[in-house]
Parts: C-alpha cells; structure tokens; sequence
C-alpha cells in the first residue's frame, strides 16, 4: 500500500467511531475525498488531524512503505500541538517500532495489508501541549469556514460600517450571488463604491455565508440586523447616517459606545480575531508595540500568523520558512517580512477597526506611512477599557 490509500483506510476508520478529521492538503492526497487543512504543528504537518468522539485533538503521522522511523520524530513534534498523537501505517512495519513508539508516549494506528482491518492503541493523553490553543483556534475556524477570505488584516481602507451595510440587502431575498449584491448596492446608491471588497469584508466577519457561488444571511447576520432594528436603525440609509457621523477623527466607540461594544460582540464571533485579542490582553505591558505582537504570533501562534497575518501570495513561502525550522529569520528584519510577506494593513485599516470598537483606546495612532519605515519598536497599540472578553 502507498501512503495515499493508508490514509484513506484510517480516515474511514476513524469516521466510522465518529472522529472529526481533516488530512493534509499535499499532492499525494489530491484524489483523496476528505476535508483538506493547511495546518502546521511545531514546524511540521500532519497526515491526519482533527477531534476524536470525546472532543480530544489529535494528529496522525502516516507512512506507506518508508521513513518509519521519520514517523517516530515527527509525532513526537505533534505531542507539542496536540492531545493524542498518532503514528499510522501498516501493521508489518508499525510492529517493528512499536515498543519504542508506546514508550514515548506516542499511539498507533495499524492497518492488515490483507484485509484492510484497523486497530488502534491510544498515546499517553497530553495535557497542555505549548501550541494547543493555536491548534484549538484553527481547528475552530475550520469547523466553521464558510468564507473566502478569513484574515481581518487584509481589509482595505474602509470605515467599518461598510462591512454591515449588505445586511441589509438581504430583506427581500434569503440568498443572492456577488453579481446580485452589486445590483442592490447600486440601487440604493450606497456611498462606498468598493462594493466587491463590501461583500468579501461581510463574509470575513461573518455576517454572510457563502455557499457554491450564492450568499446568505448568517445566523449572525440575521441577530445583527434584528438589533440594528431594534435600536432604530432599521434602513440602509439610516445606516449611512451612522457612518457619516463616525467619520474623520470620530469613531464608533466615541460616538455611539453602545453600539461599538455590540459590534465587539459580532467581531468576536471569529476565531481569529477573538484569539488575537486574547494575545493583546496577554501581553503584560501597558503600551504594546508591534514587535511585541510579532514576535508571539511567530514563536507561539504559527497557524494565526499565517492566516491573519501574511498575505495570500506569500503563504507558501512562510509555510516553508516554517517547515524549514528556522522561524526566528522571520524576525531577524521586522521590515523586509512586512514588506514581502505581511498585510500593510494590519498597522493601518484594521488597527483603525479596533478603534471603532473600542478594542484599543481612541488615543492610538495608526501608520500612514510606507511600509519598509513602520518602527515595530515605536509603533504602540493601547488596549481600550472596554473589551467584553
């Protein structure tokens, strides 16, 4: 058996117990029916990932014919991600490792070549592996993601109220494609001509669902839009007012803190940016600076950084530099990785976002400038008094 058909084998398996799995989106498995992740534990991938029946994270390394003993370094990495970690692969030659495997902790996943039959033997249980809540953040947005987009940091330069207004275009129609939105848009003459960046900006929030190529009000969309009506914002045009009354050095939170913090409370709603804000509030410093924020989502967020903070194009480079072991280059020049492969944004418009809700203190200023000139060391995110988690 190759690795492929090894994975597919355990994969069924293990669905069959009621295990939540997503497999790694390499080449090999392109053929492979199963739920694809991008997911990287300790400088490293696994085969397998996922939630067993009693809601523990695990992670599978899975081998067809060689590098068994690869296996053995590779799920001991996993140990620093995960709950339960897991070496796969067939029984004639799992056995051979199998008392050194047991002995560091580590569980086995055997499939009979013959007749295809799995058995099982559990790892020690890992109580709180160093990376587990970045795990736990990534597993929560794939659990989830209805989005095309999920990084907040590579919103443009647009006042937050924007990213509410195709709510509204919902009322007369449970589900319109993007061409549709636009239609609308244009028909009640919003004045944020981006509409396609609108739309996108809804979906990262989450305040609609894109499904195959029509959208849909979320859960979350609809309470959003029931309490904007509640508190007498019941028009898209009433919205508009909001929005203008906001604008220039005004924000949200200084003029309407009520609905900032309800807003705080729709933005929380994504995992990314709740965990984000988990880190902020972790930092023990009264003025934050960038390097600060950095310097944690590299060394102890790998996943967040990658998906909140580097932009699209560059993904596979940083995914490299990662797999490579060697993170800390990414801190050697604070200025070449936010010029070639950061989100210029995330010092400008979505710091400017945090403001509105009140997230960070109206007293913050936000970087205008180019981006090889952003001093990380100089350049401070002051925490707001408000924060409702």
């Amino acid at each position: 058996m190759n690795e492929a058909e090894v994975v597919s084998i355990i994969c069924e398996h293990l669905q069959k117990e009621n295990w939540q799995l997503w497999i790694d989106d390499h080449p090999i498995h392109k053929d492979l029916q199963y739920q694809k992740h991008c997911l990287l534990i300790g400088g490293a991938r696994p085969d397998i990932f996922g939630l067993n029946n009693v809601k523990q994270v695990f992670a599978v390394e899975i081998k067809g014919l060689k590098d068994y003993k690869k296996a053995i370094g590779q799920a001991l990495i996993y140990k620093s991600g995960v709950n339960l970690s897991y070496i796969g692969g067939m029984n004639n030659l799992l056995s051979k490792l199998s008392n050194i495997a047991i002995s560091s902790g580590l569980g086995l996943i055997s499939v009979d070549e013959l007749d295809s039959n799995v058995e099982v033997i559990n790892p020690l249980y890992n109580i709180s592996p160093i990376f587990l809540e970045d795990i736990k953040n990534e597993l929560s947005v794939l659990q989830s993601q209805k989005k095309t987009n999920r990084s907040f940091s590579s919103f443009g330069r647009t006042h937050i109220i924007n990213y509410f207004a195709p709510i509204f275009l919902f009322q007369d129609d449970f589900s319109k494609t993007k061409e549709k939105l636009i239609v609308n848009f244009e028909r009640v003459n919003w004045a944020n001509k981006a509409y396609p960046e609108l739309i996108s900006g809804a979906n990262t929030i989450g305040l609609i669902d894109l499904i195959e190529n029509k959208y849909t009000l979320s859960k979350i969309g609809q309470f959003c839009l029931e309490h904007f009506k509640a508190i007498s914002i019941d028009s898209i045009s009433k919205l508009q007012e909001i929005l203008n009354q906001t604008k220039r050095n005004k924000s949200v939170y200084s003029e309407f803190p009520s609905l900032a913090k309800f807003l705080q409370l729709i933005y929380f709603q994504n995992p990314d940016l709740k965990q984000f804000i988990s880190i902020l509030q972790s930092i023990k410093s009264t003025e934050i600076t960038s390097k600060m924020i950095i310097d944690n989502l590299i060394l102890d967020y790998p996943n967040l950084f990658l998906n909140f903070f580097v932009k699209p194009t560059a993904k596979d480079q940083v995914v490299s530099i990662f797999l490579s072991g060697d993170k800390e280059k990414l801190m050697e020049d604070y200025n070449k990785t936010i010029l070639e492969f950061g989100h210029y944004n995330f010092f400008f418009a979505f710091k400017r976002h945090l403001v509105h809700l009140g997230i960070l203190s109206q007293e913050n200023t936000t970087f205008y400038k180019k981006s090889e000139e952003l001093d990380v060391e100089n350049d401070f995110w002051i925490l707001g008094d408000d924060i409702l988690i």
